[in-house]
């Protein structure tokens, strides 16, 4: 029986739990993980080698993982590092790849990097394997050229040499990568013409690096183009090379578009809502942070709305929890519909949304899209031939006055929005210390003037307007 080859992955973390969850985690993949509690102890295992990969955390005690990646530079046959940091610094991506690291991945609180690290680490030991064959088969190609050419040819990989920017060689996998019918096609044509536009300086600027520095540059994240000018995300790097006695380029690149869509649906997964495809409550917060920041810097104001459906749950007892969703589903359409591209609108959870109305001049604005929200949800909804109909009750915060901190905000729209429900009369509700004010609609109500025009806040008349 043929004997099994074990991955010996070593990951120094001084997070014991998150050692651990991350150790299970790939063990589920076949690999053999060792733990190292901090980078001392990790140069330690690693001196002893026989690791295929190590996983180093940025921030650690005694050793930080930059230092770890600077002693490793002095280690024979050091394996390959992938650096792991909860900063999303760019500036710690670029000082560690600088330093020799082979990738990185940012530790987001929603743990879904720990579904890209078992691609990651894969694509690197993969990466490790053909650059060590290459290294292998370029040292044998002063004596035989032709056998390195059958490598470049069978390689998964894109391979291209180019010369004066235009296509000398490409191999049949670089062909497919670009929706090329043939490696003919490709050769002669000039390379910027499959390099997407937003990237033609970023390609050029690397290639004048390339020429001056004669150094093999890091991978990076580019853009492609097929010949049916459909786009293609690589990962792509670049050495220099001799093409028949001249200087020229060879450029190594991967498909890495299932890679990207996988994080996108991870991204997607963590800031919207699963059911309407609205921001859920984890991007309503950020987007509600950077609102106040935004309004500090400017001195402008904006307004949040915080809105529960009511009878939902009754309709939903009524119709089944199949019909509820569906409702859901139409009131995000019918909110979305009522604001402008400026706003924004979240669902809670269950049958709370909350709504931002950005740079309002004032709360003649903001009670006019109050109630037309409240008219949206007050209409019949008709689902597969069967009608029902819900009220929303909607609390108002301004800011600044009514809070200069995420939880006043809410807290006060929330307050809002149960004195409205309370009232019952009403639609809407502005935030206001006592309870001795009338609701928003009551206003509309006692006031001579037509609907259109509403009280201002120090009681003079305001023709409602909305941007």
């Amino acid at each position: 029986m043929a004997e099994t080859t074990v991955t010996r992955i070593l990951y120094m973390e001084d997070d014991t739990g998150l050692a651990r969850l991350l150790k299970k985690h790939l063990e589920r993949s076949s690999y053999l993980v060792d733990l190292a509690r901090d980078g001392e102890e990790g140069l330690s295992l690693l001196a002893g080698g026989g690791y295929a990969a190590a996983l180093i955390d940025y921030d650690m005690p005694v050793l930080s993982g930059i230092e770890v990646m600077r002693q490793l530079a002095s280690l024979e046959h050091a394996p390959p590092v992938i650096m792991l940091t909860g900063n999303g610094n760019e500036q710690i991506a670029v000082q560690a790849m600088k330093l020799g690291a082979a990738d990185y991945l940012v530790k987001d609180v929603e743990m879904g990097y720990l579904e890209l690290l078992p691609i990651v680490i894969e694509q690197v030991l993969r990466r490790g394997r053909l650059l060590a064959e290459r290294e292998a088969i370029l040292n044998e190609a002063r004596e035989s050229e032709e056998r390195y050419r059958k490598l470049v040819e069978l390689s998964p990989d894109g391979i291209s040499v180019h010369c004066q920017g235009r296509f000398e060689f490409i191999n049949p996998a670089g062909a497919e990568i670009l929706g090329a019918l043939s490696c003919a096609e490709l050769v002669g044509r000039p390379v910027l013409e499959s390099v997407h536009p937003d990237y033609h300086q970023v390609f050029s600027e690397r290639l004048v690096l390339l020429a001056e520095k004669r150094v093999e540059l890091p991978w990076m994240e580019e853009k492609f183009l097929r010949r049916d000018g459909r786009e293609v995300d690589v990962e792509v790097t670049a050495l220099p090379f001799a093409f028949n006695g001249r200087p020229a380029f060879q450029t190594i690149f991967r498909d890495i578009s299932e890679r990207k869509a996988s994080q996108r649906r991870l991204d997607r997964m963590a800031n919207y809502d699963a059911l309407t495809e609205l921001p859920n409550r984890s991007f309503f917060f950020d987007r509600l942070s950077q609102m106040m920041l935004h309004a500090k810097r400017d001195a402008t104001k904006f307004a949040l709305l915080f809105i529960d459906l009511d009878r939902f749950k009754e309709a939903n007892d009524r119709l089944g929890h199949y019909f509820g969703d569906l409702l859901l589903k139409e009131v995000a359409v019918r909110l979305t519909s009522c604001l402008r591209e400026s706003d924004t609108v979240a669902r809670m959870g269950g049958d709370e949304f909350v709504v931002i109305i950005s740079k309002m001049s004032n709360r003649a604005d903001v009670a006019v899209i109050a109630q037309r929200i409240a008219d949206a949800i007050g209409s019949p909804f008709i689902l597969q031939d069967r009608e029902c109909s819900l009220r929303a009750s909607i609390g108002i915060s301004l800011f600044p006055e009514d809070g200069d901190t995420r939880e006043l905000q809410l807290g006060r729209a929330d307050s809002a929005m149960y004195r409205s429900k309370k009232l019952g009369c009403s639609a809407y509700q502005f935030y206001s210390p006592g309870s001795e004010a009338l609701p928003g609609a009551a206003r509309l109500t006692h006031s001579a003037e037509p609907l259109g025009a509403l009280l201002s806040k120090d009681g003079a008349v305001a023709r409602a307007r909305v941007s």
